[in-house]
């Protein structure tokens, strides 16, 4: 009798701990929420052959500068970047950028994810890169009429 009340005081708490997970599961099964569009304009790479290389690298990173930003953001940073001659950057500064100083944490951020990047082997010696990284929706082309 010991054994099955036991056994069923098992079972109970087997099935508390399955009913509470069940309970939990949709709120930690959320969607995430939606990630920010990220585009990569006026490239410039000196030496320019490099330059769909460069930009293949910033593409293939474009979650890692998505995640600078929270959903909705708009809004520009401007970089200017240096690679020592294993394609690793030397340096990356901010040029330009339309975030007001509240926003600089998505500055810092923007930078500090270029200087994660690495340009692969075949891309020979240094180069210098300016790049613009645009959040959101890119500004509607004006219609002159």
């Amino acid at each position: 009798m010991i054994y099955f009340a036991a056994m069923n005081r098992s079972a109970m708490v087997s099935l508390f701990v399955v009913g509470a997970l069940g309970a939990i599961s949709p709120a930690v099964a959320q969607t995430p929420p939606p990630a920010t569009p990220v585009a990569f304009t006026a490239l410039r790479v000196v030496p320019s052959p490099a330059a769909h290389i460069v930009h293949g690298v910033f593409e293939g990173h474009r979650a890692r500068f998505a995640a600078c930003a929270p959903a909705g953001t708009v809004g520009t940073v401007g970089l200017r970047m240096a690679t020592d001659a294993n394609g690793q950057v030397a340096t990356s500064s901010e040029r330009s950028t339309s975030f007001a100083a509240p926003q600089h944490a998505i500055v810092a951020c923007v930078v500090e994810a270029s200087r994660s990047l690495r340009f692969p082997g075949s891309v020979q010696g240094t180069l210098d890169i300016e790049v613009v990284v645009q959040f959101g929706a890119p500004p509607a082309a004006a219609h002159g009429h």
